[in-house]
């Protein structure tokens, strides 16, 4: 900045060095050339722009261009014609644009025909403008009153430059107080170039009307400044447009700067009097009016401030996103509601699958389900309950109305079954609710954490339903706790290990892969289920990092295991897992690491992951480009299970054990698997049979066509190494 500063003072040297030459009246070709060539990074900036900002950078540079020709104008017949300029000429509408397009362009520029606070910009503005009407009477436009003129026209272009220049330099200044910290050094250059520019037009003023001015003076230095300082406010605007702060919180210096002028005034017209000078009656009046106008300006900055400290208010306690008040604002009305002994109760919502909607549909499509939650929320309840938004998926209702709270959360949950459209997409609505009442004896902080284990207790419950608070659930929820903090232990640990149950193919009498499990012994509660703990993932968030452990711990143990060769390896993926676009490059580089082919790998996806199409499908088909083959796990278990075979991208089907204990003692299980499988060999598929458990199970599902099973009967999951590829005479179906 300082040094943009240095070239444009630089711009004006050439003046200084050649004044009092031969050449110096040609300075003036000098000064018209820097005045066109300003226009062209204004023209610049204003392909930079955007809104009105745009068409006023255009004017800005219309405004060199008419200077700089009304001056080439002037040079022509002065320089070359030898020629009178008359007064008033072609040169002067040239010059007298200038300040009546910059003035609009600039105004443009700042953005002040759409920002609230017009009343406060024009205060300003009349006050800036009286001060420097103040300043400029007593500088030069009391001589050109006085001085008068031959014509009408004449006297009103004399009277026209000091009172562009007063208008021009009024929005300069207060474009210059409200431009922000980042284009701030645009504002000062053009306050140098409005600085310039009055210096020139006053000195030039003076003399012209004392008879003594000649092209090429000092006094012309302003001219090269000015639009030497406008080409660089230009050049910065092109790397950065300018911004500005319309709210009225501004720093100390910005706030100042409108009154500065005003200070500069009185010190004028007191300079005035004490010199013995007559203070006159336009001087007069404009001091006065000023007076009244920072009277109006101070009244307005205290109804402002006030506006301004309930939006603030507002802000604090509300959430911008739904409109709903902040936890902020519940806990406030929580806490005067217990201390003023009145019977309520809160109801908890954490939406279920939150994070799937937002990571596969996108941010927007999440604030549309949120705001669409609180709309729900407020019609099914009404003033005086306070309905707030605690962040991410979290809402909570304080509601005085604690009978028939049952019947209430049903009613909730039904509004949020009602499907939300998202873009093209139509999405369902789950929501965990917990319900806890005050009993008179609890504060604030007990019937919060009451609601929280009622919500999880939901949750638990296998979500989308709702939970009223009991006192037994503070077990379950230290027992819940407590799981979590051993669980993310042992992944930091690394503590976990995988068992291993072979997956047979029958026909052959050999094991054709082998499925890895979670395994966990902790070394104070021994072997924990993974029905236990695999939940207690999936609630905290921990399912995709042990999901990996799992799948890189397998991977590195199956490629060193001697039976690999002629096996695959078949592990579980998480939902969550399936939603991370990065799953396949990790899956990849896991591979690559530990010497594994891609077709050795089999990975198992439950129906319920399947339930957000657009994303799983993506990802489903990178694994399989990769090689990686696709088992749907549990088949028969999720909704509407027949539909996905036909969409998804899958290899293998893995029938739920449901379907195959039954079938030694019940026909109808019989038609059944056989049907799946006469299906399944038409789509290319191939079936694996899961919870086989005893001989006679094993022949039937051979007579029906199954050609690869799973279950106890061929192994517990165990050390990968006990398994052996052959099957042991005993085994043998």
């Amino acid at each position: 900045m300082s040094a943009l500063v240095a070239l444009c003072l630089a711009a004006g040297v050439p003046i200084f060095l050649l004044s009092g030459t031969a050449v110096a009246p040609y300075t003036q070709l000098g000064s018209s050339l820097l005045a066109c060539l300003a226009a062209i990074p204004c023209l610049a900036a204003a392909r930079r722009g955007d809104g009105d900002a745009r068409p006023g950078w255009r004017l800005l540079a219309a405004g060199c261009l008419s200077w700089g020709l009304g001056n080439f104008y002037w040079s022509w017949n002065e320089l070359v014609v030898h020629a009178e300029v008359l007064f008033p000429s072609l040169a002067d509408v040239g010059y007298l644009l200038f300040p009546l397009l910059a003035t609009i362009g600039l105004w443009l520029i700042a953005g002040w025909t759409s920002i609230g606070s017009r009343l406060t910009v024009l205060l300003d503005g009349l006050i800036v403008g009286c001060a420097l009407f103040v300043i400029g009477w007593s500088l030069t436009v009391r001589e050109v009153w006085e001085a008068g003129s031959d014509s009408a026209l004449a006297f009103v272009v004399s009277m026209a430059y000091p009172v562009f220049d007063i208008v021009l330099a009024t929005v300069v200044v207060l474009l210059a107080a409200r431009t922000r910290r980042g284009s701030r050094h645009i504002g000062l250059l053009l306050l140098l170039g409005l600085a310039g520019m009055t210096v020139s037009d006053v000195l030039f003023a003076l003399d012209t009307s004392a008879g003594t001015y000649s092209s090429g003076q000092n006094s012309d230095a302003g001219w090269f400044i000015a639009f030497a300082a406008c080409a660089a406010a230009g050049w910065l605007a092109t790397r950065q447009p300018m911004t500005f702060d319309h709210t009225g919180v501004m720093a100390r210096w910005q706030t100042v700067l409108p009154y500065a002028p005003f200070g500069l005034a009185a010190f004028v017209v007191a300079g005035q009097t004490l010199l013995g000078v007559g203070v006159d009656a336009p001087e007069a009046v404009s001091l006065m009016i000023g007076f009244v106008l920072i009277l109006l300006r101070q009244l307005s900055t205290l109804l402002h401030n006030s506006t301004l400290t309930r939006t603030l208010r507002y802000q604090a306690y509300h959430d911008p996103l739904t409109g709903l008040a902040n936890r902020a604002l519940f806990m406030e009305r929580l806490e005067g509601a217990l201390g003023a002994g009145q019977s309520v109760a809160i109801v908890y919502l954490d939406v279920d699958d939150f994070k799937m909607i937002n990571d596969s549909l996108g941010h927007d499509a999440g604030d549309i389900v949120l705001r669409t939650v609180g709309e729900r929320l407020r019609a099914c309840f009404a003033g005086p309950d306070t309905i707030a938004r605690f962040g991410g998926d979290e809402f909570a209702v304080l509601t005085g109305r604690v009978h028939d709270l049952p019947a209430q959360a049903q009613w909730l949950l039904g509004l949020l079954h009602e499907p939300v459209e998202v873009g093209a997409r139509t999405v369902r609505l789950g929501a965990s609710i917990g319900v806890a009442l005050s009993d008179g004896s609890a504060g604030s902080e007990d019937l919060r954490k009451n609601v929280d284990l009622a919500m999880y207790a939901a949750k638990a419950q296998g979500k989308d339903g709702y939970a009223m608070f009991a006192p037994s659930m503070r077990d379950g929820f230290d027992r819940e706790v407590m799981w979590r903090t051993e669980l993310q232990q042992a992944l930091a640990d690394r503590t976990l290990h995988v068992a291993y149950q072979p997956i047979v193919a029958l026909g052959e009498r050999r094991v054709a892969g082998v499925e890895a499990l979670a395994r966990w012994q902790h070394p104070q509660h021994g072997i924990v289920a993974p029905d236990e703990f695999i939940p207690v993932a999936e609630r905290a968030g921990l399912i995709a990092e042990l999901g990996l452990l799992v799948l890189r711990r397998a991977c590195a143990e199956f490629a060193a295991w001697p039976g690999s060769q002629s096996t695959y390896l078949s592990v579980n993926v998480s939902p969550s897992q399936m939603l991370d676009a990065s799953f396949p490059s990790k899956v990849a580089a896991t591979l690559y690491e530990v010497g594994l082919r891609p077709t050795q790998l089999v990975l198992e996806v439950t129906e319920n992951a399947l339930a957000d199409e657009s994303e799983v499908i993506g990802t489903l088909r990178r694994l399989r480009e990769f090689g990686i083959r696709i088992a749907i796990d549990d088949f028969g278990t999720g909704y509407a299970s027949l539909r996905y075979l036909h969409r998804f991208p899958a290899d293998i089907v893995k029938i739920d054990r449901t379907y195959v204990q039954d079938i030694a003692r019940d026909p109808a299980a019989v038609h059944i698997l056989g049907t799946l499988w006469q299906l399944f060999g038409a789509l290319g598929l191939t079936a694996v049979a899961e919870g086989i458990e005893d001989p006679a199970q094993a022949a039937m599902l051979v007579e029906l066509g199954c050609e690869v099973g799973q279950g106890f009967l061929y192994g517990h999951p165990g050390p990968l190494n006990s398994i052996t590829v052959e099957l042991a005479p005993a085994e043998r179906t």
